[in-house]
């Protein structure tokens, strides 16, 4: 098998884009008359020949598919009248609550642009030297406001609530504290291997691979939950294995897909009981908005892989408030309250492993992590110490005094029994005599 056959075996799909478009097209071929079915298909050639990504092709298919339906006719049939209509559908529809242009409508009728440019011209971009076809002149994108609230992220009592509730779990443990910290897209934190996590003397640095360019992203809080789900990973040793797996019996092993994670978020936020709605990139909201109180906006477009023209830093920026509310205090003078470290993984200077900010043992060697526990761990075993020496000291008094007793005991016996064997013996040797006095007695008279 060639090198470039064997990289491609060992890519995976976690949006199931292929899945995808032969659903997109099955639908077509129901739904849609033969000459827009013809003019569907040729649409989706000309992406391919650009080509667009698949996500890219899905949204433009699936989105022309809705919009067939609102136009109810041939597109090459349809008049300025029949565009107005399938526009003011699209508002109604899809408009915010106050009427105004929000994510899915712009989506839809730039879409719809695109597509009816190319129908007509056969270029999907607008020439500034011509004039777009009358039938969609006039169709006009609005800039959506921003609806992220700093209410709507997620805070660390938010990360701790998640984290507990994925209990003894070590695979969710690790991919919301990485997905938290890291900050990436959904699709570069699922796409990870088990080579692109790299351990130093700081941490954790895993190489993201973008849709920008690829970058290292640093990871300090959530290196020990990730170390201790790769310590059990199945494929460890397997460089080019998937970082995150499925781990449910059926397909145990397999590259957790967009939908699995998914579906794994919402369990837990169920699980926590949390009211918030929480979605993958809700991650990377929250923590481009915590990392724009510290980062320059030229750290920050690297670190989330933006390009040097995005206007994304500024979504962030935005949201931060802490220099206006200081300025207020300082003005006012009012004390501001003291803000907590974060906590810092704990590095084992016997084996180097990371531990929880809360660790009092090292969870690889058994070690002790700090001076402070250190301490109190040899004064206890000096006060253990102490009091077994105390009871083996109190053991050998107590052990002589019973010898001495014994001893006592012993002589005080030995004493009485001689006494009585010297009794005995007297008492023989008397007898004695009398029995010799008494012989000698009788052998005189005779």
């Amino acid at each position: 098998m060639s090198t470039k056959t064997q990289q491609k075996s060992k890519q995976w799909d976690i949006h199931d884009y292929d899945h995808t478009l032969d659903l997109i097209h099955i639908r077509a071929k129901k739904e849609l008359s033969k000459r827009n079915l013809t003019l569907f298909q040729d649409y989706d050639k000309s992406m391919v020949r650009i080509p667009l990504a698949k996500a890219t092709r899905i949204k433009h298919l699936s989105t022309l598919l809705t919009e067939t339906k609102m136009l109810n006719k041939d597109w090459k049939d349809a008049l300025r009248s029949d565009i107005d209509d399938v526009v003011y559908k699209i508002m109604e529809t899809y408009s915010d609550e106050k009427g105004q242009e929000s994510n899915t409508s712009f989506d839809m009728k730039k879409i719809l642009r695109i597509f009816y440019r190319w129908m007509k011209t056969g270029n999907r971009n607008k020439n500034p030297h011509e004039i777009d076809p009358y039938e969609i002149q006039g169709i006009t994108l609005r800039r959506v406001k921003d609806k992220i609230a700093r209410e709507d992220l997620l805070n660390d009592d938010d990360l701790e609530r998640l984290l507990k509730s994925c209990g003894d779990n070590a695979r969710d443990r690790a991919f919301i504290d990485v997905h938290t910290e890291a900050g990436t897209r959904p699709g570069e934190t699922l796409s990870l291997r088990i080579k692109d996590v790299k351990t130093d003397e700081h941490g954790i640095i895993i190489n993201v691979i973008g849709k920008t360019y690829a970058r290292p992203v640093r990871l300090i809080r959530s290196v020990p939950n990730l170390l201790a789900y790769i310590r059990n990973h199945p494929n460890k040793n397997e460089p080019e294995a998937p970082l995150w797996i499925m781990i449910d019996s059926d397909d145990y092993g397999k590259p957790m897909s967009y939908h699995g994670a998914r579906a794994m978020i919402l369990r837990r936020v169920k699980n926590a009981k949390m009211s918030k709605r929480v979605y993958l990139n809700l991650f990377r909201h929250s923590e481009a908005t915590k990392t724009a109180n510290f980062l320059t906006e030229a750290q920050m477009r690297k670190r989330h892989g933006w390009t040097a023209d995005s206007k994304m830093p500024a979504r962030y920026v935005h949201l931060v408030d802490s220099d206006v509310e200081s300025a207020i205090f300082d003005h006012y003078g009012i004390a501001k309250k003291e803000e907590l470290k974060p906590d810092i993984p704990i590095k084992c200077h016997i084996c180097e492993m990371y531990n929880d900010p809360d660790s009092k043992i090292c969870s690889k060697c058994g070690k002790i992590l700090d001076l402070k526990t250190a301490l109190e761990n040899e004064e206890k075993i000096v006060e253990e110490r102490q009091n077994l020496k105390k009871e083996v000291d109190d053991l050998k008094e107590n052990l002589a005094s019973m010898v001495k007793q014994k001893i006592e005991e012993y002589n005080k016996n030995f004493l009485v029994e001689l006494e009585k064997m010297y009794d005995k013996e007297n008492k023989l040797l008397v007898k004695r005599l009398d029995l010799m006095d008494k012989e000698f007695c009788n052998n005189y008279s005779k």
